[in-house]
């Protein structure tokens, strides 16, 4: 039975809202929520959204291993908002780069300003020190081997 133009636009607000809602999950990692196809069931949306959302978390996570496609509406009800919250932790993992590799991280706070922060395993600056020496003592005098000198 097809649906009434009323009905269609009240699938695309639902739509947009659960888009929206996606957009900041996945700002943070530098894209946004794919738009709903036209005629796409809203609850078919959402699984798509949680499982777009699901491939960010690292392999180990214990959410990774929820099959999402095969939940009823009551059940991702309760597991997309702690989908979406380990999403956006995880964004800010240092675990998540490849070493020597850093993602830009940009979070839009509510007053309007962007926010840009580089997540990586390791800092740059780490590589700029030069490699430094125990200090064993400052009162006495030591040779190389770490015997006292008179």
């Amino acid at each position: 039975m097809p649906m009434t133009q009323e009905q269609a636009l009240e699938v695309q607000r639902r739509c947009r809202v659960y888009q929206e809602r996606a957009d900041q999950v996945f700002e943070p990692w530098g894209f946004r929520a794919p738009e709903a196809v036209i005629g796409e069931d809203p609850g078919d949306y959402r699984r798509r959204l949680a499982l777009l959302a699901k491939k960010q978390l690292p392999d180990d996570h214990r959410l990774r291993q929820v099959q999402v496609r095969r939940m009823d509406d009551e059940t991702l009800n309760a597991i997309e908002p702690q989908l979406f919250q380990a999403c956006r932790t995880e964004a800010f993992n240092p675990n998540t780069v490849k070493p020597g590799e850093f993602r830009r991280v940009t979070q839009t706070h509510p007053d309007g300003y962007k926010e840009v922060r580089f997540v990586g395993p390791r800092s740059f600056v780490f590589d700029m020190g030069r490699p430094g020496r125990r200090v064993v003592s400052f009162l006495h005098q030591y040779d190389a081997s770490g015997r006292t000198l008179r």
